[in-house]
């Protein structure tokens, strides 16, 4: 007699690893913009987050277009500890996690909801218009230089009362994200958990 095979269970956002805290601030903006609306989520990992927007927003019976950008090759060495936080994704799938991510938020069931562009953060930014997005989150690269210019190149893209925000505001751990906030983003403001963010005027 052959045993039956347990159907898969979907995957939750909640079973994919990752660092991830800021999930009141994805309720604030499913709350605050209508439908329609366009959101860039710029280093995803393996999609925790990303699928996390994406139930909130199915919650909320709203649909947007989510977009996440990462290179899928990690950020290497980073930050005052010297830590490799995505090294063991990147051996595991020799080079790349751009295959985990994408299963993660198909298995997740948000396939026909989010895409993906394999790129790094300048170069994606390319891909939209001047004023077209209306939230874009900043988490590639932690370092001063990247953090800058992830700024400059991200915030025109964003329409005015629109969000530009980003993750790991902490002058101890990331000094680099806090550094260059300051410097490029007077107006930008403590928000959720490590979290900041300017509305662009």
């Amino acid at each position: 007699m052959k045993s039956k095979m347990a159907p898969d269970l979907p995957l939750k956002w909640n079973d994919i690893p990752g660092w991830f805290q800021w999930r009141s601030a994805q309720e604030e903006a499913v709350q605050h913009f209508p439908d329609g609306s366009r959101f860039v989520e710029v280093g995803n990992f393996l999609g925790r987050s990303l699928c996390s927007l994406a139930e909130i927003a199915q919650l909320g019976g709203k649909q947007y277009t989510v977009v996440g950008v990462d290179t899928c090759r990690g950020s290497g060495v980073e930050g005052p500890r010297g830590k490799d936080y995505h090294g063991a994704a990147v051996a595991e799938g020799r080079g790349t996690f751009a295959g985990k991510l994408h299963k993660n938020i198909i298995d997740c069931g948000y396939g026909d909801v989010i895409s993906l562009i394999v790129a790094d953060s300048i170069t994606a930014s390319g891909f939209f218009a001047d004023r077209s997005i209306d939230w874009v989150r900043l988490d590639a690269r932690h370092e001063l230089k990247q953090v800058q210019a992830d700024i400059r190149a991200w915030l025109p893209k964003v329409r005015v009362s629109g969000w530009l925000s980003g993750d790991d505001d902490d002058e101890i751990k990331w000094p680099g994200v806090v550094t260059a906030v300051r410097e490029l983003l007077p107006e930008a403001r403590p928000w959720s958990s490590q979290q900041w963010r300017r509305v662009v005027s």
